[in-house]
């Protein structure tokens, strides 16, 4: 963890108390991604929004609460550039972390359902087949993120810095309901190469970009999220084990080094 990017004078970092957030507008998403990009251009390691929802996500989910100065070095690897940038982030990254946590804490049938989660995802290979011939003449060669992918890896990267908030329960059950989650997520990690079949945000005139297997992993992935939310929130935080400290016999030396038996020095 990078705990030095971020001066002890910066600007606090406290979460604002939960309240019915104000959704974001499309322009503070904008927002979001703006700030990203400066930052990114001093750091090629900062990512795009869509892998800091899907970090984000797993930081709602994870057992333990974990406070910003925690995870936002884990996060973001370079300060912002001074303290009204950074407060502008947090507002907009806490009114977004309250309408998810809402979200996930609601209880759906459905994922179209009004109150369901809905994740701000991109379609990074209709974004790139929008582009002129020039700009693709350019991008030649590279790929373009498949449907979810850079989400599911933004959440497997929170996993990966906290592996002991993620470890296993004690229960046989919530262990495997944990696993199979959890693979549920990490299988969107990689590429969609079957063959596209729909464009998940137009209905007929968007460019086919993603196959159906991929929705239906994407929506796995989910109802995962749900589930891995719904299941710590029953479990609780992890409690340490408690060793108590090995007492010695009456008659064995004291552990205090006297050179005295215990019965007879701290035992006494």
């Amino acid at each position: 963890m990078n705990q030095e990017s971020f001066p002890a004078n910066a600007a606090p970092l406290d979460t604002p108390p939960l309240e019915t957030p104000e959704p974001l507008s499309a322009d503070e998403f904008a927002e979001l991604g703006a700030i990203l990009a400066y930052l990114r251009a001093r750091d090629e390691r900062i990512p795009v929004w869509e892998f800091c929802e899907g970090f984000m996500v797993a930081l709602i989910c994870c057992r333990r609460q974990i406070a910003p100065e925690e995870y936002l070095p884990v996060l973001l690897v370079t300060p912002f550039a001074n303290a009204v940038q950074q407060q502008h982030f947090m507002r907009l990254w806490s009114r977004r972390w309250q309408q998810v946590a809402q979200a996930l804490d609601c209880k759906i049938s459905a994922l179209d359902d009004a109150q369901a989660y809905q994740p701000e995802v991109v379609d990074a290979r209709a974004e790139q087949a929008a582009l002129s011939g020039p700009e693709q003449a350019a991008l030649a060669g590279q790929q373009a993120a498949s449907f979810g992918q850079r989400w599911a890896q933004g959440f497997m990267a929170a996993v990966a810095a906290w592996p002991e908030e993620w470890a296993g329960p004690r229960n046989k059950e919530a262990l495997k309901w944990r696993t199979a989650a959890l693979e549920f997520v990490a299988a969107l990690t990689a590429d969609d190469n079957d063959a596209p079949t729909l464009s998940p945000f137009t209905d007929d005139h968007g460019p086919l970009t993603v196959s159906t297997q991929r929705m239906k992993a994407f929506g796995d992935a989910l109802w995962a999220v749900y589930n891995m939310r719904e299941m710590w929130c029953s479990l609780g935080p992890r409690i340490e084990t408690v060793h108590k400290a090995a007492v010695p016999g009456r008659n064995d030396p004291c552990t205090c080094g006297s050179g005295k038996k215990y019965k007879k020095c701290c035992g006494v």
